[in-house]
């Protein structure tokens, strides 16, 4: 009798054990849960884009960004348009805007636009080679693992890995409760050409976005940050009926009233990843529309992504600016104004 009941109990503690078992191989694994309640101070990040356009800007752009020094700012962003359209793209032009950059009192920022390179074959730019230009943009503003500016901060790169090791612009770093992501996505349809043959730079630079901008989703989602921000200089074309687009294929050209669409791959990927991340994400690019906040991101079946918002920043004002505010403890976790330099005003956007 007593060995029938001892063995009932070590029946029962070996049934509850490996009950506990169960109920621990079942649990959500720790950092796959909802974003934890962020907290700490309030981050705020001066937004610029397209300036100084000329020679003659340039006095002007110093001085704003010395004014941004004065203030509690914690960096400034470049959103890429360091040049004019018809301006050179010799080195003369690259290193003046370089050390201009690089004189902010405040840690910087910058991510290329396309008037810097891409456009640079251009005759009124000199008709240097495209990609020549952007090695030689990599070499003058992302020769270090940290920011432009008097002060720095550390910045990790797509180079460090082998397989992209020339892709230095491509960027990422902390900012509070949020991943801030720099990507190499210019204007004129992301320097897709239309020509026959193999897009070579188009679409080693694709490969190396798609798995960066992946990657930056993945360490967002896996350290429970409340959210994503993402600054290129292009504007991706999120009206142009991409949603209903087909895979693009070489023929698109032959076949297609519309030409192919070179920001189709981002935006596609771009869908997917904020439909499963939990945070809430922000693109931050240049338009010639100013400045502008909507929530242009759909899902698959036509409804929008609430989790999403974009800001554009106004190309050729010089002296204006956007100030991003990132406040861990609101529900809006994203919030952003338009400044003027010292002096002037500024409108006010969520």
């Amino acid at each position: 009798m007593v060995a029938r009941h001892r063995r009932g109990v070590a029946r029962a503690r070996a049934y509850l054990l490996g009950a506990l078992a169960l109920a621990a191989a079942l649990a959500p694994a720790a950092g796959h849960g909802a974003p934890t309640a962020p907290t700490g101070p309030i981050v705020r990040v001066a937004l610029l884009a397209d300036q100084p356009q000329w020679p003659a800007a340039e006095a002007a752009v110093g001085r704003l960004l010395a004014s941004l020094g004065e203030q509690r700012l914690d960096f400034v962003v470049h959103a890429g348009g360091i040049k004019g359209d018809t301006e050179s793209c010799g080195d003369h032009v690259l290193d003046a805007r370089e050390r201009l950059l690089d004189a902010s009192p405040l840690p910087l920022v910058y991510v290329p636009g396309e008037a810097e390179w891409a456009e640079c074959q251009r005759a009124a730019s000199g008709s240097f080679d495209p990609l020549e230009r952007l090695n030689r943009l990599r070499e003058l503003f992302y020769a270090s693992d940290a920011s432009l500016g008097q002060r720095t901060i550390p910045l990790m790169r797509q180079s460090d890995q082998a397989t992209f090791r020339s892709f230095r612009e491509n960027v990422r770093w902390r900012a509070g409760p949020v991943m801030m992501v720099g990507m190499n996505l210019p204007g004129d349809n992301n320097h897709y050409l239309a020509e026959g043959g193999r897009n070579g730079e188009f679409e080693d630079r694709r490969e190396a976005n798609h798995q960066w901008l992946a990657r930056a989703f993945f360490l967002a989602q896996q350290q429970n940050l409340a959210g994503l921000v993402l600054v290129v200089h292009g504007d991706p074309q999120f009206g142009n009926g991409w949603e209903h687009r087909g895979r693009p294929t070489l023929l698109d050209a032959f076949v297609s009233r519309h030409k192919r669409d070179g920001f189709l791959e981002f935006k596609r990927q771009l869908r997917e990843l904020t439909a499963r991340f939990r945070g809430q994400v922000l693109l931050i690019h240049a338009s010639l529309k100013g400045f502008g906040i909507d929530t242009p991101l759909r899902d698959a079946n036509g409804k929008t992504l609430r989790n999403f918002k974009r800001i554009t920043l106004p190309t050729g004002a010089s002296g204006q600016w956007a100030e991003l505010r990132i406040t861990p403890a609101s529900p809006e976790l994203f919030s952003v104004s338009v400044k003027d330099a010292p002096g002037g005003t500024g409108e006010d956007g969520d």
